[in-house]
């Protein structure tokens, strides 16, 4: 079931075009990473899917039970603001509340009985491990607590979509881990969640689908490993290390169709339009030659390297 659906969203700011006919869909379940650089217009994106902004051409809709029709998001802010949760990039807590003061305010704003809202915060607590820390000013507890708190304001009416802009921005690679777990295990629990984010490598490990967003433009968007597919022949490399059998391996190499044969002295890197078949050349050429292969693999690019190669074609 398709909860979000963007259709040729355009979004202005004075004169400047901040989102350009933007279109992806956000199926039930997934989780969404939206990237881009630095002034690409995620934080725009998030926004106008919350309802902060509206539209200034193409529509955002969203749907949350199969048996509802697709609504627009900036027609039902009400139902939006019940059945969606979204923590800033900046701290949206008061850092003069105690972690459970700030965690039952949030919940009051969202209209939540008293009685619900206690068990909602106290399993909330439990969660994201804040309830050591629940009596503390939230200005006094560390900056990774901090962000568990941001989360939590943000999950206490128990949304069906979250959405995250940079859930973990300056943060150490440790405490990173930590929000990507609990973000996993929030979606684990039925929410949809929309990050953005330039942590490439955080959106590589936890999310399903991604968008790339280049000028306000969605440049490619879909399950991350259809995104990477294009860019994986072209990308991928060999590496291996036969020993002292280094040259026969070149030599046999350069009867296929290669690309690049680099040669490190103790590996060699082996670039190859049909990478499989390559592999398959050079392993039965090894074993026919009873040749030991020390080491072998295959490099994949990262995501981040995709993205990287996709921003600088855009920038030709």
């Amino acid at each position: 079931m398709k909860i979000l659906e963007l259709k040729e969203v355009t979004k202005e700011f004075g004169n400047k075009i901040i989102i350009d006919n933007a279109s992806f869909t956000v199926d039930e379940g997934d989780i969404f990473g939206i990237i881009g650089q630095s002034g690409s217009g995620k934080s725009t994106l998030l926004n106008l899917i919350i309802g902060f902004y509206d539209t200034d051409d193409g529509s955002i809709l969203y749907q949350l039970s199969p048996t509802q029709k697709p609504k627009l998001i900036h027609q039902n802010r009400a139902e939006i603001k019940q059945k969606f949760g979204f923590a800033s990039q900046v701290s949206s807590f008061y850092p003069k509340l105690t972690v459970k003061e700030n965690i039952l305010h949030f919940g009051k704003l969202y209209g939540i009985k008293k009685i619900h809202l206690e068990n909602n915060m106290k399993n909330l607590l439990e969660f994201t491990e804040l309830q050591p820390h629940q009596e503390k000013l939230a200005e006094h507890i560390s900056v990774g607590m901090q962000k568990r708190l941001d989360l939590s304001c943000s999950l206490i009416h128990k949304p069906k979509v979250l959405l995250l802009d940079e859930p973990t921005a300056d943060l150490d690679p440790l405490i990173r881990q930590e929000i990507l777990y609990l973000i996993q295990q929030a979606n684990q629990q039925g929410i949809t969640v929309v990050i953005a984010s330039h942590h490439l490598s955080d959106i590589e490990d936890i999310c399903n689908k991604v968008a790339i967003i280049h000028q306000g433009k969605i440049i490619t968007w879909g399950k991350v490993d259809e995104v990477k597919k294009p860019y994986l022949q072209k990308e991928s490399v060999i590496h291996l290390n036969a020993g002292s059998n280094n040259q026969k391996i070149i030599e046999q190499a350069k009867r296929l169709p290669i690309t690049k044969i680099i040669d490190k002295g103790d590996s060699l890197i082996i670039c190859a339009p049909d990478l499989q078949n390559a592999l398959y050349e050079i392993v039965n050429f090894a074993q026919e030659e009873n040749i030991s292969l020390h080491y072998l693999d295959i490099k994949k690019p990262s995501l981040k390297e995709i993205f990287e190669t996709i921003i600088k074609e855009k920038n030709r």
